[in-house]
């Protein structure tokens, strides 16, 4: 079982969109896929609890937030189980927080990439340095720009980038853009693919024109979650996934 963890210890990063864009994307591919979520305010439990009252299966095992003492044992109960475990962090630091990362293949960090919300992230790659050495092992991390312009890149996220190579911190190339269909996932319970099944059921008489302002939109969105899966399928450890 491949785990992968989103921190930071900063709210409202992206932590959450992120983890559930490449829950999706995963589960599509065929894989299955467990959420451990550790956020106070359990974004993806309530998710998971409209699915339920809609009457909508859920893609996904959902585990809310344990405490500490049963963190552990609640990793070793979901292995088995899902070939997949993305564990959504509070923000905070806390032995969860370093547990998870200790049994993480990946950390990711997401944040905005501004000035003020970089050193926040740079704090949560000295917690994953720190775990690791710890451990007496490197954990795997990187970057992760969330909430980016789609049409240009900003001063601010240039110079960003600049900084993180010239520090020779890893950072993803594809970025999580900001897109209405990320927010309305959560709002209506639904997955990218039943938003965009809903929609083409909704415009099938409408024009070509008409048909393609409210598709082209979701398309993106879901062209964008594949591309950034398949970024972080990437940087998984090879040897792991070989066995």
């Amino acid at each position: 079982m491949f785990t992968i963890t989103f921190a930071n210890p900063k709210g409202g990063s992206g932590k959450t969109t992120s983890a559930m864009l490449l829950a999706e994307q995963i589960r599509a591919a065929g894989a299955t896929v467990a959420i451990l979520d550790c956020d106070p305010n359990q974004n993806i439990v309530q998710w998971d609890a409209q699915r339920a009252e809609q009457g909508r299966a859920s893609p996904f095992i959902v585990r809310p937030v344990p405490t500490e003492a049963q963190f552990l044992d609640t990793v070793e109960d979901i292995r088995g189980k899902a070939d997949y475990l993305i564990i959504d962090l509070e923000g905070t630091a806390s032995n969860l927080v370093t547990y998870a990362i200790s049994r993480s293949d990946l950390v990711l960090i997401p944040f905005e990439p501004t000035p003020m919300e970089a050193r926040q992230a740079a704090r949560a790659v000295q917690l994953v340095q720190n775990t690791g050495r710890m451990m007496n092992k490197a954990v795997a991390h990187a970057l992760l720009f969330t909430k980016v312009n789609a049409a240009i890149q900003t001063n601010d996220e240039k110079d960003v980038r600049k900084e993180t190579q010239a520090n020779d911190i890893p950072v993803l190339r594809a970025a999580i853009v900001r897109r209405a269909a990320f927010t309305r996932i959560f709002r209506e319970g639904y997955l990218l693919s039943e938003l965009l099944e809903q929609a083409r059921e909704e415009v099938k008489a409408s024009t070509a024109s008409a048909q393609e302002r409210v598709l082209k939109p979701l398309e993106a969105a879901i062209q964008n979650a594949r591309e950034y899966t398949q970024e972080v399928v990437n940087h998984l450890p090879q040897q792991k996934a070989a066995a």
